[in-house]
């Protein structure tokens, strides 16, 4: 029995331990894609990745844009 109890356990500390990996790497493509963001004169904010499209949008937009696309 406490065999099956410790597989049990080792088992969800490799989830969660799994599950950590992946928000930290999902935080550090947003930081990325974050910096890559610029603002304009008037106001709007706009992204140019190297070998990319000119876009401008909202924040979050021009975040997932640059996820999405691989950019960051």
């Amino acid at each position: 029995m406490q065999n099956v109890e410790r597989q049990l356990e080792a088992r969800q500390s490799r989830r969660m331990h799994a599950e950590d990996r992946f928000l930290n790497r999902i935080e550090k493509r947003e930081a990325a894609a974050e910096a890559m963001i610029g603002e304009l004169n008037s106001g709007k904010l706009y992204v140019s990745p190297v070998g990319g499209k000119y876009r401008e949008g909202t924040r979050a937009d021009l975040i997932a844009f640059l996820l999405r696309s691989n950019y960051a």
